[in-house]
């Protein structure tokens, strides 16, 4: 910050030349891991075999060396162009929270910018915002070809691939090193230049006002699949109702996510808070951990308790006199817990697991609506076990496929395996009810498709009836009279 202009100036002219290398390498790369072999140029062992360009060889391979030799340049230059901006500014920086353990205060009035006049920018500096956001039009070009098309199968997400979120995932852990030092800066600087110039003192009230009204408050992404697996931690395991604020879709979101990069020292998403001065983090990363981490850890409950997070009210298929919720949550959370300890579907599961398995059923069965065969079913669920022999479990000789059911409407349904993505059976079936705990089940068609093709249909001659033992929202169990355990994707 007490460097004088001219060398200001150089480091503004070192980031420029790194964004003109990026977006050279946005072009002639189909991903943005095609960027992310960019920003790791050099390095001995390269984190994944370089692209298929999209753009001639000679043009990828000529953006490759120069991203090679420009590489170091353009994060120092950018990350030295944000320091000196800042600094330049008035700015503050922002609380580092990365540490575990250690909870993050944000006290009111704190860490506010200056809302005076700012000072008309350099043309060198605008030019380089406005390449910035060039290179925010390519990567939002880049999501939108990655992106998953909305199916029954995935729920409906629409966002990238749900995969990424994975603890161990290649994205994960560039987003990891991201986190802290010169990249994290670039992250920073980009963040403020697709942010603006912004009301600092009203995007801080705004971020107050949601963080102090809601016991769970998390800012994200409505495309992120971290924030997608955050949200779907705190929801199906916890039944945590949580207020989000997607900074894709709302007015002030890039503003927001600048400012919250500045109090906790990361731009990504999520960023999820318990009150004021408790930040979880992200998904796997940041503040305390990550929302998954704390999970796995076996931490996450404790806070949400002591924060008050698990209590509230019951949701509609509870009468007024029923379980508390956070019971039934512990409870369905136990269930889940056993069901991943066996083998896929329950396959050749011991003898003891499965008397667990059973008496962690019976005991969240009295938790269970009124009547569980007249509760409405609709799109993907999941088998997580099953003690059903033969092709009900997955089993296609000595392989085990993935098991979903798919209801078409109120009546009909589909059970299918799945082998490797080559292999499809897919049984039709019809449903009525009997009572408020039976339904009947008549099996209509059988038909195999391979590599998504159908070679082969019939028609089948078959009946059952189905007890249903626990149904809500996003957990089933029933006796078929086989045990079953299902979960309905989101």
């Amino acid at each position: 910050a007490k460097w004088p202009m001219s060398h200001a100036k150089a480091i503004e002219k070192a980031g420029l030349l790194g964004v003109a290398t990026t977006a050279a390498l946005v072009v002639s790369s189909t991903s943005w891991r095609g960027v992310a072999d960019f920003v790791f140029a050099g390095s001995a062992a390269p984190l994944r075999p370089a692209p298929a360009p999209a753009a001639p060889l000679e043009v990828a391979a000529i953006a490759s060396n120069i991203g090679s030799v420009c590489g170091m340049a353009a994060v120092t230059g950018m990350a030295a162009s944000a320091i000196v901006a800042s600094s330049a500014r008035r700015r503050l920086p922002g609380a580092t929270a990365g540490r575990r353990r250690i909870r993050v205060a944000v006290l009111a009035g704190e860490d506010r910018r200056s809302t005076g006049a700012v000072a008309e920018r350099p043309l060198l500096d605008q030019i380089v915002t406005g390449a910035v956001r060039a290179i925010e039009v390519a990567e939002l070009k880049r999501v939108e070809a990655q992106s998953e098309a909305p199916s029954e199968a995935n729920g409906g997400w629409s966002g990238e691939p749900r995969e990424w979120a994975d603890a161990d995932s290649l994205t994960q852990r560039i987003s990891s090193v991201s986190q802290a030092g010169p990249l994290a800066q670039l992250k920073q600087f980009i963040a403020d230049r697709l942010a603006g110039d912004y009301d600092e003192q009203a995007i801080g009230a705004l971020i107050d006002s949601k963080i102090a009204s809601n016991r769970v408050m998390m800012f994200s992404f409505s495309s992120c699949p971290f924030c997608l697996r955050a949200k779907t931690l705190l929801q199906e395991e916890y039944g945590i109702e949580l207020e989000v604020y997607e900074c894709d879709l709302e007015p002030d979101g890039k503003a927001v996510r600048a400012e919250l990069g500045r109090r906790t020292g990361r731009t990504s998403m999520p960023s999820t808070w318990l009150g004021p001065d408790v930040l979880l983090g992200g998904c796997n990363d940041g503040g305390l951990g990550g929302v998954a981490t704390l999970h796995a850890e076996g931490a996450l409950e404790a806070l949400l308790a002591e924060r008050g997070a698990l209590s509230g009210g019951s949701p509609w298929w509870f009468p007024s006199f029923g379980p508390d919720l956070q019971e039934v949550s512990r409870q369905k959370r136990a269930l889940r817990t056993l069901c991943a300890d066996a083998p896929k579907n329950g396959v050749g599961t011991s003898e003891d697991l499965k008397d667990d398995i059973e008496n962690a059923a019976k005991a969240l069965e009295p938790s269970c609506q009124g009547q569980p065969a007249r509760a409405k079913l609709e799109g993907v669920w999941d088998l997580l076990y099953c003690t059903a022999p033969g092709g009900s479990n997955g089993k296609v000789g000595p392989f085990v496929g993935d098991v979903t059911q798919v209801f078409v409407d109120d009546e009909r349904f589909k059970n299918e395996v799945e082998v490797f993505g080559i292999l499809k059976l897919s049984l039709e079936a019809q449903r009525k009810i009997m009572d408020d705990y039976k339904i009947k089940v008549t099996f209509k068609q059988l038909a195999v498709s391979i590599f998504g093709t159908e070679v082969f249909r019939k028609d089948l001659k078959g009946a059952g009836v189905w007890k249903q033992r626990y149904v809500d929202e996003d957990l089933r169990v029933m006796d078929t009279p086989s045990l079953f355990v299902l979960r309905r994707r989101l």
